[in-house]
C-alpha cells in the first residue's frame, strides 16, 4: 500500500495539518510497532487514549497520526478526523474500491480463524492471495488487514468479527467481500447479541454487500443457518454432512491428526483429507474447497494445498510430552467450541485416562449458568474419565457432568496445576480449554515442563 497523506485526509474528509506529500505504507494503532512511512490511529480505550501517544510516534519516524484533538507543534503532518476508528473505515473503504479482485469474507460464531487459514490456503493454490493475520477481524483489524492489499494480489481472504449490532454493516462495507462464508451460529457475545436469532441476524450482514447473486456458503448442519433460502441478491449454498449440503462429506475415517472423507459435489465424489481433528475441521475444508471453486482454483490444487494445513498456536493443538497427550485449545472458548474440543478428546485413543481441564467462558452474559451446564453433560457423554473445572462459572461444567467422584472444582490454574501434576500418569491424555482471560495456557505450560 502507498497513499499520501493528502490522499488519505481526501479519503477520509479529513483536515490535514503540515505537508501532505509524504506516502504512508502502513497504518497501526499500537504506538510500539513504530516505524518510518507508517501513519498511527490513536484509539481511545477505556484505560488509555492514544492520543497521548502521537508525540511519541512522530520522534520514532512515523509519517503522520490521525487525531481527534487539537494538537500543538505536532512533529509531523496531522490529519484531524472526528473518529479515528471511522476515518480508518472510510480510508480502508476507499481504497478497497481500487481492487477487482474476489474476495472471500468469513465470519461466524466459531471457528472463523481456522477455516480462513485452510480457505486462504485452498485459494492460494491457483491465485496470489492476501489473507488476515492472526485474528485481526474487529472494526479496527478488518480496515487495517484491507489495507495491505497489493497491486499484485490476485486474490483475499478476510476475517469479520462482531460482537455488539450494527458491527457487521460497518466491515462489510469496508471488505465489500464478492464470496461469504458462514461458519456457524452459537452463543458467542449472547450477552450483547440476546439471542442466537439475533446473533445470525447480525452475522448474515455479511451478504449485504456482496455483488448481485453472490455466494454465501453456509454450514448447512447449523440448525438456523440451515434454514436460510436463496434469492436474486444471494445465493445460498450448504455444506456440511446432511443430504440438504451441495457440498458433503461422506465415508469419513478419522484418527486424531486428521479426517479422511469424500466429498460430494454436483454429482462428483473426490477424496479430501484435513490435517485436523474433529468434524468441525472436515466442514472447514469443506467450506475451503467450495469457496476455491468458486473464484476458480482448480479443485485438485485446492484439496492438495488444505492437506499442508497446520494448527495454530494454541488452537486444537495436539501434542505429545514427558508421556502425556496434551490437547492445546486454550486460545478461547465457548459453548461450541468447547464441545468440538471435547469430541477430539473423546475419539482419542489414550492409552491411560483422559482428563478435560475447563476453566470459564466469558461473554455469555445470562446464558453463562446454562452454557456451563450444557458443557459440562457433553463431557460426560464423550467419555470424560475426569473433568476439571476452573473458575467461578465452571462450578456450573462440574454441576452439569454430575458426577462428584470423578470431577474437581478449582478457583485458580494453580490449584489445577498442582493436582494434574500430583495424578496424571504417562498415556494419559489432558485437555487444556477455558475464554482467553482464564489463561489455561498456564496448565499446558506446566505439564510440558
Amino acid at each position: 500500500m502507498k497513499l499520501t497523506v493528502r490522499e488519505i485526509a481526501e479519503l477520509c474528509g479529513g483536515t490535514l495539518v503540515g505537508s501532505g506529500d509524504a506516502e504512508v505504507t502502513l497504518f497501526y494503532t499500537d504506538s510500539r510497532q513504530t516505524k518510518p512511512g507508517m501513519m498511527f490511529v490513536p484509539i481511545r480505550g477505556e484505560n488509555v487514549d492514544g492520543h497521548r501517544f502521537i508525540p511519541q510516534v512522530f520522534s520514532l519516524g512515523a509519517a503522520a497520526a490521525f487525531s481527534e484533538v487539537p494538537l500543538e507543534n505536532a512533529a509531523g503532518p496531522v490529519v484531524y478526523v472526528e473518529d479515528a476508528r471511522a476515518a480508518l473505515q472510510a480510508v480502508a473503504e476507499k481504497y478497497r474500491e481500487r481492487f477487482s479482485v474476489p474476495v472471500i469474507g468469513i465470519t461466524g460464531s466459531v471457528g472463523k480463524t481456522t477455516t480462513k487459514e485452510m480457505v486462504a490456503l485452498a485459494v492460494s493454490a491457483g491465485l496470489k492471495t492476501m489473507k488476515t493475520a492472526g485474528n485481526a477481524n474487529s472494526q479496527i483489524g478488518l480496515p487495517l488487514t484491507v489495507l495491505r492489499l497489493e497491486k499484485d494480489d490476485e486474490a483475499a481472504v478476510v476475517e469479520l468479527g462482531v460482537s455488539m449490532p450494527g458491527e457487521m454493516e460497518r466491515i462489510a462495507k469496508v471488505a465489500k467481500p464478492t464470496v461469504a462464508i458462514v461458519t456457524n451460529i452459537g452463543v458467542s457475545h449472547i450477552e450483547y447479541m440476546k439471542t442466537r436469532g439475533n446473533i445470525m441476524a447480525e452475522k448474515i450482514k455479511i451478504a449485504d454487500h456482496l455483488p448481485e447473486g453472490g455466494k454465501v456458503f453456509v454450514n448447512g448442519d447449523d440448525d438456523l443457518l440451515s434454514t436460510l433460502e436463496s434469492s436474486p441478491a444471494r445465493e445460498i449454498v450448504r455444506f456440511g454432512f446432511g443430504e440438504n449440503c451441495e457440498w458433503r462429506a461422506e465415508e469419513l475415517d478419522a484418527d486424531i491428526h486428521g479426517t479422511r472423507f469424500v466429498c460430494v459435489h454436483g454429482g462428483e465424489r473426490f477424496p479430501v483429507y484435513v490435517p485436523a481433528a474433529g468434524e468441525h475441521n472436515v466442514r472447514n475444508a469443506l467450506a475451503a474447497v467450495a469457496a476455491a471453486d468458486a473464484v476458480g482454483v482448480p479443485r485438485e490444487a485446492a484439496v492438495k494445498a488444505i492437506t499442508q494445513y497446520v494448527p495454530e498456536a494454541r488452537r486444537q493443538q495436539i501434542k505429545e510430552i514427558n508421556g502425556l497427550t496434551l490437547i492445546d485449545d486454550t486460545y478461547n472458548a465457548s459453548p461450541d467450541s468447547m464441545r468440538a474440543a471435547l469430541n477430539i478428546l473423546g475419539a482419542l485413543r489414550a492409552e491411560g485416562k483422559k482428563y478435560a481441564a475447563l476453566a470459564d467462558m466469558l461473554e455469555l452474559g445470562d446464558h453463562a449458568k446454562q452454557g456451563h451446564l450444557e458443557v459440562g453433560a457433553h463431557a460426560a457423554n464423550c467419555g470424560v474419565d475426569m473433568l476439571l473445572g476452573i473458575g467461578p462459572n465452571a462450578k456450573y461444567i462440574v454441576e452439569g457432568f454430575n458426577d462428584p467422584e470423578n470431577s474437581m472444582w478449582f478457583s485458580t490454574n494453580a490449584e489445577a496445576i498442582e493436582w494434574l501434576k500430583a495424578h496424571v500418569q504417562s498415556g494419559d491424555a489432558v485437555l487444556c480449554k477455558g475464554s482467553l482471560g482464564m489463561k489455561t495456557n498456564e496448565i499446558i505450560k506446566a505439564l510440558s515442563e
